[in-house]
């Protein structure tokens, strides 16, 4: 409760500093709502961990486009993500307090995570095309977890959602990519839809309770919009 309570002051306080920015630039300020679905996955660096599956991704907030000239916008907003996925681990690595770990043996992880994030990125427009705009943003994220569960078949025993936020990193940050369209319905609304790819820049297992390299996490996502 404490958590969504502290989002409801940030998202207010964002709110209100849009607004009052998009009077003061005669409304080159532009705010809405956004939700991202598709699939993440983990990406281990190391030869004894592998990837073992993906995890559904989902994410949704609030954006807002600060607009330098016609066709190019910084972005930016506050969002809610959550992702993971599996991974597989050779004999004797995983997390060291694991009995199978510390009994040689091989492992497989699922990972569950949640960040509250804030992107910043540069969209690129083009000129309406039979009234339709396209766009291409490259920028970044910074993540604060807000917390983390975890599944695994540890020496034949399952294990399902076991909380493990205080082991969890902390932050995480990367590379946030997007291609897609927009629409106007009127004057002052529109809609935008597209494709976002995410690569990940910190090892989201680093946390001295692993023993499996670095585990970086992607994602791959359609995400829809509308502006006011």
């Amino acid at each position: 409760m404490k958590r969504f309570f502290l989002l409801f002051v940030v998202v207010l306080s964002f709110t209100t500093f849009a607004n009052a920015q998009s009077k003061t630039l005669d409304k080159k300020v532009r705010f809405g709502f956004k939700i991202d679905a598709g699939s993440s996955w983990l990406g281990p660096k190391e030869s004894y961990v592998s990837k073992n599956g993906s995890k559904f991704y989902f994410g949704y907030g609030f954006i807002s486009d600060f607009t330098l000239t016609d066709n190019y916008i910084i972005s930016t907003g506050l969002n809610i993500t959550s992702a993971g996925g599996s991974i597989s681990t050779l004999n004797g690595y995983g997390l060291h307090d694991d009995p199978a770990v510390n009994n040689g043996k091989s492992n497989t992880y699922t990972l569950g995570l949640q960040y509250l994030e804030i992107p910043l990125a540069l969209k690129l427009k083009t000129d309406p095309i039979n009234n339709i705009r396209y766009w291409g943003q490259f920028g970044t994220y910074l993540g604060i977890n807000m917390g983390a569960r975890l599944n695994a078949e540890v020496d034949g025993i399952t294990y399902e959602k076991e909380k493990i936020t205080s082991t969890a990193v902390p932050i995480n940050m990367g590379l946030d990519l997007g291609i897609g369209i927009e629409y106007p319905f009127n004057s002052k609304t529109y809609g935008s839809v597209g494709l976002g790819f995410r690569n990940g820049f910190i090892d989201v297992t680093k946390q001295g309770s692993w023993n499996d390299g670095k585990v970086i996490m992607n994602g791959f996502f359609l995400r829809t919009a509308v502006f006011f």
